[in-house]
């Protein structure tokens, strides 16, 4: 989490979510349907649906916390 942490902080938010989903399209099915994981597939939902980035970026950010 906190190497993506670092991307998360270097990139575009839109950048950032397509990143993210192509990541949990690699992920293993035993752990791409888990907490914290599962949150790359829908995160980037609020804003594509209703262009709102705040919530988009606060399930990134409880994402990127779930370690820490």
């Amino acid at each position: 989490m906190r190497l993506l942490q670092d991307v998360y902080e270097s990139s575009e938010i839109t950048d950032f979510t397509k990143l993210m989903y192509a990541l949990w399209q690699k992920l293993p099915q035993s752990i791409c349907h888990t907490e914290p994981f599962l949150t790359l597939s829908y995160a980037d939902d609020p804003l594509l649906a209703y262009g709102d980035e705040g919530q988009t970026r606060q399930l990134y950010e409880n994402m990127l916390a779930y370690y820490g």
